[in-house]
């Protein structure tokens, strides 16, 4: 199911990509930058000064991408353990950025082509190991197109292996949840539970053993963080903000926990509340993919949290 809707979102991009490549010559007329998102039109200006990150399929990125970015697989981000596609932590993400030539001092533009889902998994990464500069290009490649900037077929040099130094005192405790975060969170409804999955997955199937959701888990799909009609670009944070407050979530501070199945959904949920300034947000790394399989733990069944 999710496969299906993110092919049909990727298709959607390339669909608008289509559409306004030939036709799209908007000049520039901003360069603002936030503390996460960046613009095009900032981006464009300052394309010389930053390092482009492709997280789109292989096929989107060998059809069109902004000139030198380099591509980078989401799958490289996994490392297999134990039956769960999980982090390889802080270790094994330096030795990925160094084999792509990357350094701490690289002030990185992510990006892909369906709302930046894959490229919030690699900022996540990133913020574990306190990369000194790294920003989400708002809106990601359909944005960028449809303000008619360049983008090209032409592969960039393989890049120069480097060394990425292991980041002293990671963030990885701080930015990340586990079974015993969760067990917390189920009983102390202070902490926030938030299951960016559909809602058909959220509600769960009574007819099967496990399904459902975490006990006292907000409903909060991953995808109403994008603005598809704005050029795939995140949603206005007033907007956000609003929805928020009407599921409870008003505390800047209060401690919050991104789940989805396997922590791909739950990172751009993780990157939507980073954006608006929340504090200490968690990502459960294993998400439902570990919770489901051990029947220690509880689920819900229906649209109660």
């Amino acid at each position: 199911m999710l496969s299906r809707r993110l092919s049909l979102l990727s298709m959607l991009a390339f669909t608008l990509l289509s559409s306004f490549i030939l036709t799209a010559n908007a000049a520039p007329t901003s360069n603002s930058l936030n503390s996460v998102f960046v613009t095009p039109e900032w981006a464009q200006k300052n394309q010389k000064n930053i390092l482009f990150i492709d997280l789109s399929s292989h096929a989107s990125y060998q059809k069109l991408h902004i000139e030198n970015a380099q591509w980078i697989n989401y799958n490289w981000l996994i490392k297999p353990q134990n039956g769960l596609a999980l982090s390889g932590g802080v270790a094994y993400i330096s030795k990925l950025l160094s084999q792509q030539g990357i350094t701490p001092d690289v002030h990185l533009v992510l990006y892909d082509d369906m709302g930046n889902l894959n490229a919030s998994r690699l900022y996540w990464e990133l913020r574990k190991l306190k990369h000194n500069k790294v920003n989400i290009l708002d809106g990601g490649i359909v944005s960028w197109i449809l303000k008619g900037f360049k983008v090209t077929q032409t592969q960039p040099q393989h890049p120069t292996k480097t060394i990425y130094p292991q980041a002293t005192l990671p963030l990885t405790n701080s930015l990340t949840a586990d079974k015993t975060d969760i067990r917390a969170a189920i009983q102390n409804r202070s902490i926030v539970l938030i299951d960016t999955r559909s809602f058909d997955e959220y509600v769960g199937d009574p007819k099967q053993k496990r399904s459902g959701h975490i006990p006292n888990a907000i409903f909060f799909e991953w995808s109403w963080a994008v603005d598809i009609k704005n050029g795939f670009r995140q949603v206005e944070s007033d907007t956000l903000l609003a929805h928020l407050k009407t599921l409870g979530i008003k505390d800047k501070n209060q401690p919050i926990i991104t789940y989805c199945h396997t922590g791909h959904r739950a990172a751009r949920l993780f990157l939507m509340l980073d954006s608006l300034g929340f504090t200490h947000v968690k990502l459960y790394d294993g998400s439902m993919q570990e919770y489901a399989i051990d029947k220690s733990l509880p689920l819900r069944v229906g649209e109660k949290p």
